[in-house]
């Protein structure tokens, strides 16, 4: 059983790695462990199977930090709607070129050479959609969204201009095309207004 100081260790190791991953580098074990003031015993102790189980589980801890941060909790008004894209704005803003963006990372995580990596990306934007789906049939049963609004096809619009657009701005160092997809998917969305 793990105690409270090893278990802060496999964190400390973790957040390391996911950091690593998210700033666009792969794992590297020595670097790791300067980062984490661990020694090789530590890192194998609590990932034995190296550089790839380490991979792996950054890549995991990758995506809960998106899943807590940055999935939508309530949109239930346009106004919810509003809020949620300027919460994204205001952070996006504060990157600078240079900064690593957890969503923008994760486009290329998609392109990971591990299949258990590539699927657990395409299960993160599978839930990301599912999520703005259930937001926006939550808004058809208020009445707030017409009926025949394709509900499915507007998360995915939605999702793809959230990605789509963090990935543009980080690769040109810009804070333009995030807002504009966001801001024209709402305008979208709004057209199924009642």
């Amino acid at each position: 059983m793990a105690t409270r100081k090893g278990e802060a260790t496999k964190a400390r190791i973790l957040e390391a790695a996911a950091d690593l991953l998210i700033a666009g580098n792969d794992i590297n074990l020595d670097e790791v462990m300067d980062l984490t003031r661990t020694s090789k015993g530590q890192l194998f102790y609590y990932f034995p199977g190296g550089k790839e189980e380490l991979r792996r589980a950054a890549a995991e801890r990758h995506l809960a930090r998106l899943a807590h941060a940055d999935a939508p909790t309530a949109l239930a008004t346009w106004e919810d709607w509003e809020l949620w894209i300027k919460q994204i704005l205001r952070l996006h803003k504060r990157q600078g070129r240079a900064d690593a963006c957890e969503v923008a990372a994760l486009a290329g995580r998609a392109l990971d050479t591990d299949k258990i990596t590539r699927d657990l990306v395409g299960r993160m934007y599978e839930q990301w959609a599912t999520e703005l789906r259930g937001q926006l049939t939550a808004m058809q049963e208020s009445g707030l969204l017409r009926d025949d609004a394709p509900v499915t096809e507007l998360a995915s619009t939605m999702l793809a201009a959230f990605q789509g657009g963090a990935v543009i701005d980080k690769a040109i160092g810009s804070h333009q095309h995030l807002a504009h997809s966001l801001h024209q998917t709402l305008n979208l969305l709004r057209t199924y207004a009642t």
